[in-house]
Formats: C-alpha cells, sequence, structure tokens
C-alpha cells in the first residue's frame, strides 16, 4: 500500500468514525402496539459537524479530495443531514439554529458546482460525482428542508444594513449559495422507458422551481434582486444572477408565456394540441423513411448493379434501389472519415426540455411579470455598474448569466406587449362593431354619439408599450458593454459567450427599434439617441461581419444565433441609412510608418511637459469620419464564404426553425436577386445541398417559409443553367472554390 492509500483510508475511518457518531435511526413507541422509526441525534452531534467542516476546509486548496467523496459514498446527505435538518424544522430555539446552520455549512461544499469549462479549476472528479448530486438533490427537495433553509435568513434580513454583523451576512450568503447549488445540479437525461427514480431525476429543476414558489424562496430572490441598488443587497446580485440563470436556461420565453397562460379547464387542450403535434412530427419522420421505398403494388425482385468510375461494382438486392438517390446507395455502408477534421462543439443552451407541467410554467411566468415589473432596472442597473467597475465578484462565467438573463426577459416583454396590444385591438374591433350596431338603431333626432370619444392621445398610451420597464437595458451603457464583451470574447475565442452575447445585443436591437415605433416622442428620441451611437461606430460594423469570418468548428447554437443577429442588424442597418440621407461613421486611421532618427540624447524634460498634450491631440486625430453607404458595408456579406457559413447551418434543413430559414432565405435573396452576384452559388457544394431540399421537399412540412426558400433554390437553379448554356465552362469551375471567370457573375 503505497503513501497515497494509506493518507486516504484514514480520511475515509475519520469521516466514518465522526458520522457515526452524529446519531442514527431508532424504533420508539409513538402508541400502543406501533413502532416507528425516529432520527436520535448523538450525544456530540453538533461537535460532530463541526469537525466534518474544519476536515472539509482543510482539504479546499488541495486539488485530490478524500473528504468529500467519502461523505458521498458514505450517504451521510440521505441519512444524518436531512434528518437532522427535519428535526429541527419546528424549533426556533437558538439551538436547533445552530443545528441547522451546521448542515448548511456542510450542504454548500457537498453540492458545490463542477466547472469543466474553467481551466483554473480544471481538476480531475469522479465521474459518478454527478449522479450523487442528484441523488442529494432529490433528497433536498423533501418537504420541510427547503422551509428550514429559507427560514435562517429571516432573522439577519430583518437587522438594518448596518446593524448587521458578519456573521449575519455569512448566513445570507451561505443560504444563497445553497439555492444556487441545487438549481445548477442538472436533470438526468432519460427516456420515458426508464426507472421511477430515473424519472424523478429528469424532471427535478421542475420539482425545484415549484418548491421555491411553495416555500417563498423565489420571493426571497425577487427581492434581493429588486434591492440591488441599495448596499444592503448590492453584494449578492450576482448569487441571484445565476440561481435565475439555472432556472431559465433550458426553457424559452415563449414556452413560458404560452404555457403559463393556460387555464385548468383547458389542460385537455392543450394535451390535444401535444399530442396533434407529436403524430405531425412522427408523420413527417416516417415519409422521410419511407419516401424511396417500393408501392405495395411492386410485386417483382431484382438486383441492381452500379458500376463506378474506378471499375468497382455495386450491387443492391432491394426493391428500393431502383428509386432511392445514386449517392445514398453508394454510401449506405460508408463510415464518415473523420481524420483531421475537429469535432464540432456541443450546445450548451436549451439542449433539452425541462419544464413539461402548467403549474411550473404558470409560476415561471408570474415570476417573469413580477420581475419586470419591480426587478429588472435595479437588478441590471447594479450589474452594469459592476462590470464597469469591474468588480472582481463579478467572473468571466457570470457574463454568460447575464447576457442570457437579459435576453430572456427582454423576449418575455416582448411577448406580453405583443399579446396586449393584440387584445387592445380585439376590443377596439369589438366597441366599433356595438358602435355601428347603436347608430343602426339609434331613433332620429337623437344627436351625437353612443359613450365619450376616446382622444387619440389616450389611445396611444393605452395601445403603446411601456418601455419603462426595460429602462436599464434601453440604456446606451448596457449596449456598450454588449458589444465590448462580444469583441473580447470573439479575441480569446469563448464561443459561448459570443453567442449568447449576440442573442442578447439582437434583442436589444429588436427591442429599440420597436421604441422608435412608439407614439410617445420621449421613446423615440432615445431609440434615435442610441442608434446613432451604435452604427457611428465602424469598429462595431466590422465586428458583425468577424462574428461570420471566424466560423469554424463551433456549435450550431453559434451559428444559429450568428444568422439570427446578421439579419436584424442588416435589416435595421438599411432601413436606418434611409431615414437618414447622410450618415457619418467614425473609423480609426491606418498608423503611418514615422522614421524616428538622429540623437538619442534630447531634451527629455520637455518631452515630458508636452506628452500629455501629444497624446490628447493624437487622440483626437486617431479617427476620422466617413461618408456611410449601406451598398459598400452590405458588399462584405456578398461573398462565398458568407454563403459556405450559411450553408453549413442550412445542411439541418429539417430541423431550423423557421425563423432560422427565414433569416438564411433573406440573406440569400439579397445576395442573388437584390444585389445581383451569383457566382458565390455556383460551387458544386452549394448546388448539391439545393438538390438535396429539393428532393425531399415532398416530405419537408408545407410552410411559407420553406415554400420560400424552395422557390429561391428553383430561381437560382434556372438561373445557373442559364449561364452556363451562355458559358459552358461554368460546368467546370463550380468544381473549384474560387472560380475567377468573369461571365459566370
Amino acid at each position: 500500500m503505497d503513501e497515497g492509500t494509506e493518507v486516504e483510508q484514514t480520511h475515509r475511518n475519520y469521516i466514518l468514525a465522526t458520522c457515526s457518531a452524529l446519531g442514527g435511526f431508532e424504533e420508539k413507541q409513538v402508541a400502543p402496539d406501533r413502532f416507528q422509526k425516529v432520527y436520535t441525534l448523538g450525544d456530540e452531534a453538533l461537535g460532530c459537524l463541526k469537525d466534518l467542516k474544519r476536515a472539509i476546509r482543510a482539504e479546499s486548496h488541495v486539488q485530490y479530495k478524500t473528504f468529500l467523496p467519502a461523505l458521498a459514498e458514505f450517504n451521510v446527505l440521505e441519512s444524518d443531514l436531512v434528518p437532522i435538518i427535519l428535526l429541527h424544522s419546528r424549533d426556533t430555539s437558538d439551538l436547533g439554529t445552530r443545528f441547522v446552520l451546521a448542515c448548511v455549512e456542510l450542504l454548500v461544499p457537498m453540492t458545490w458546482p463542477i466547472r469543466l469549462d474553467d481551466e483554473e479549476e480544471e481538476v480531475e472528479y469522479d465521474p459518478n460525482m454527478m449522479d450523487r448530486y442528484r441523488r442529494h438533490k432529490l433528497a433536498l427537495l423533501a418537504p420541510r428542508v427547503l422551509e428550514t433553509i429559507a427560514g435562517l435568513v429571516t432573522g439577519p434580513l430583518s437587522i438594518p444594513f448596518r446593524e448587521r454583523s458578519i456573521h449575519d451576512h455569512t448566513v445570507i450568503r451561505l443560504v444563497l449559495y445553497f439555492f444556487r447549488n441545487l438549481t445548477a445540479i442538472p436533470d438526468l437525461n432519460a427516456s420515458q422507458d426508464s426507472s421511477e427514480e430515473a424519472l424523478r431525476m429528469a424532471y427535478m429543476q421542475q420539482q425545484t422551481v415549484l418548491r421555491f414558489c411553495e416555500t417563498g424562496v423565489m420571493d426571497l430572490l425577487l427581492a434581493i434582486g429588486s434591492n440591488s441598488a441599495e448596499p444592503d443587497a448590492a453584494e449578492w446580485n450576482v448569487i441571484v444572477l445565476e440561481i435565475f440563470y439555472n432556472l431559465l436556461k433550458n426553457v424559452s420565453p415563449k414556452d413560458v408565456f404560452t404555457g403559463g397562460s393556460v387555464d385548468e379547464n383547458d389542460n385537455t387542450n392543450m394535451l390535444s394540441d401535444k399530442l396533434a403535434n407529436l403524430l405531425r412530427e412522427e408523420g413527417r419522420v416516417k415519409r422521410i423513411k419511407t419516401q424511396n421505398q417500393p408501392t405495395r403494388h411492386n410485386r417483382f425482385g431484382g438486383s441492381y448493379a452500379i458500376k463506378g468510375w474506378d471499375g468497382n461494382t455495386h450491387v443492391s438486392h432491394k426493391p428500393e434501389a431502383a428509386y432511392a438517390d445514386l449517392s445514398q446507395l453508394l454510401n449506405v455502408n460508408k463510415k464518415e472519415d473523420r481524420r483531421g477534421q475537429k469535432r464540432r462543439q456541443m450546445d450548451e443552451i436549451n439542449v433539452r426540455k425541462t419544464y413539461i407541467s402548467s403549474t411550473a410554467l404558470k409560476h415561471l411566468k408570474e415570476m417573469a411579470e413580477t420581475f419586470l415589473d419591480s426587478v429588472f432596472n435595479e437588478f441590471y442597473l447594479s450589474l452594469i455598474k459592476d462590470i464597469e467597475r469591474e468588480n472582481q465578484k463579478f467572473r468571466t462565467p457570470d457574463y454568460v448569466h447575464y447576457f442570457h438573463t437579459m435576453r430572456w426577459f427582454l423576449e418575455f416583454f416582448a411577448l406580453q406587449k405583443e399579446d396586449a396590444n393584440r387584445k387592445a385591438e380585439q376590443e377596439k374591433e369589438q366597441e366599433e362593431r356595438e358602435h355601428n350596431d347603436v347608430l343602426v338603431l339609434r331613433r332620429p333626432g337623437e344627436g351625437g354619439l353612443v359613450g365619450p370619444a376616446m382622444d387619440e392621445e389616450q389611445q396611444h398610451e393605452e395601445n403603446g408599450i411601456d418601455y419603462d420597464q426595460v429602462a436599464s437595458a434601453m440604456d446606451l451603457r448596457a449596449f456598450m458593454v454588449c458589444l465590448r464583451w462580444m469583441r473580447i470574447a470573439l479575441d480569446q475565442k469563448l464561443w459561448l459567450h459570443v453567442q449568447v452575447a449576440a442573442d442578447n445585443f439582437r434583442q436589444l436591437l429588436v427591442t429599440v427599434s420597436a421604441m422608435s415605433k412608439a407614439p410617445q416622442e420621449e421613446f423615440q428620441e432615445v431609440a434615435e439617441y442610441i442608434q446613432s451611437n451604435i452604427y457611428h461606430e465602424h469598429a462595431t460594423l466590422d465586428l458583425f461581419i468577424d462574428l461570420i469570418r471566424k466560423y469554424r468548428n463551433q456549435s450550431y447554437g453559434y451559428l444559429e444565433s450568428t444568422v439570427k443577429l446578421t439579419h436584424v442588424m442588416l435589416k435595421l442597418l438599411e432601413q436606418y441609412s434611409q431615414k437618414n440621407q447622410v450618415m457619418f461613421v467614425r473609423k480609426k486611421k491606418a498608423k503611418s510608418k514615422k522614421s524616428t532618427g538622429g540623437e538619442g540624447s534630447g531634451d527629455e524634460t520637455a518631452d515630458n511637459d508636452h506628452s500629455g498634450e501629444e497624446d490628447e491631440r493624437e487622440q483626437q486625430l486617431a479617427y476620422r469620419e466617413h461618408i456611410f453607404k449601406f451598398q459598400s458595408f452590405e458588399k462584405k456579406y456578398l461573398t462565398a464564404d458568407v454563403v459556405r457559413v450559411y450553408c453549413v447551418l442550412l445542411e439541418r434543413f429539417e430541423t431550423l426553425s423557421p425563423e432560422t430559414l427565414h433569416c438564411i432565405t433573406s440573406l440569400f435573396h439579397r445576395i442573388m436577386v437584390k444585389r445581383q452576384v451569383e457566382n458565390v452559388f455556383f460551387k458544386i457544394s452549394v448546388l448539391e445541398l439545393f438538390n438535396r431540399i429539393l428532393c425531399r421537399y415532398s416530405s419537408l412540412p408545407k410552410t411559407n417559409v420553406m415554400n420560400e426558400l424552395v422557390q429561391f433554390i428553383r430561381y437560382c437553379t434556372r438561373q445557373f443553367f442559364k449561364r452556363a448554356e451562355e458559358y459552358p465552362l461554368l460546368f467546370v469551375e463550380v468544381m473549384f472554390a474560387n472560380p475567377k471567370s468573369k461571365k459566370s457573375k
């Protein structure tokens, strides 16, 4: 036995002996002829909890840990810590509070999130640790556990900020860390035929939301977030931000808004709609699988021989070989050759459906509405201040939490106001119909209209959108923070950060565009000010094209976010440039090479005196104003590289959302039809993809977006054969990446 194994065994024995002294279950008679197992504390239970805490703290700076795995292996949380908390759930004495607090001090390090994306914290860990975390979370979601732990912060929060002790601040931070750790444990990916325990682990996040709302934890988080601008809650805003990110990570605002609006009486309709969607999807998949199979009238068998260019013969004995694609028959038994190719990164956001209960979605919707009403401005304003001050508590992973949650609430805000405007229009139409009926039935001699006429200004105020709810996001500082971090993340190749920042900036642009059309003049002025500052910097416009140019093997989520941002940016920038006939952008000058010769010993004192004035002058002269022309900027997207990147995403045309397909079709139409740049599509890879889409069009859903895409593909192929008829060498040039022929343009 080596020295490391001997030390590990010694630590395990120490943990086992200490946990045995905590207590255990004993059978006690609770009634005549009735016995029940009751947890009984040991004589030194509180001291043993403190010993375990000291043991864990001793290994906090050690890479290889032995105490925490031993605690998880011995099931200390399920067999000791949770029973101790439940034993003191109704004990309001000082001793009971000390026991619960001692348990929480152990629960926080035992459920600390495993971060695999941090290079500085990249350590070896037990692969079974995540399964143990899920078992811990399942045990902690039991009744009366969260209520007891949440009760620890009631006393410290009731004390004024200046009168709180260090112990009070530690208790509040410890409880918030516990809630953060609980929400950070991911659900298990389990199928419907899994065991009962696996199915419960598959929807623990949903149960967490329900328990948070039942125990008042959600109200506590909202209260802390609404007071983030005050000094008594500013230090916890980052922890609350991560909790909200974990809760909203795998759910879309549209699902929350629509799922939370369903009443209990409409559950049957919702289930029938879900069943209809599942049947429709099943039919689509079945059509794809059987599109090349023979009909039931085909009673003849046979073999089909295909002779290749190399002389080899491929024989197929399947009847569907007469109808299938030639490339599909030749590659049916081939495996994809991935030699020399980098593995594509995996998506980390919206990878699975977390919430299926209408009750959980309803609670999330109520939380989002409360957040927008009383939390959004103060919460994100405090976070923006921390980012600008470069506060140490705001770490690099927190940028993902910040951008994702802001984008999520802005999308929910847009859905909320769209629904309000739609209801207002319906009410207006109803009033007009009733008003017309009254006019028809009005007796002769009666003057005037029935009811007071609503003036136009009041009608605009009722139907307009109140953007004061998201005033902290509609601030130029929020836009600059997003652009600045997007550039930093792009240079450092933090692709997940670039993805969430791009999504957030896209939603910011959409909100600003809607605010510019608001009836209130103050909202229009703010939108004009923000847009003029964003488009004034030429470096900002170059950032958008760099998102596409630097695409290599990032995830499909990154590519989809980039495509959506490009679509929104080009559309809004074109509208803004048409609105302003003369538009200026500030571009940095190219540094000129100056020869520095002469004597090395000069008057250094005189140079130091004028250094400040020269720096200011150089900074002013470093930029130059240029007249912005949208057509010149648009030419950067009229390249074969942009089309190639878009075709990488279009390869998944069967599973892409209609919004993404519309963005791809819109850019293709802008390039080929609007700007008459055709040669970028005349590539063998692009034409092969278009041919594949046309072959499978019969099995694809007949939506308007898909019809527009197919219509463009047919137009592109007609133009290709038309150009090839005029210039036959085009059939050869399509094989090359960058043909230099002028006749293909």
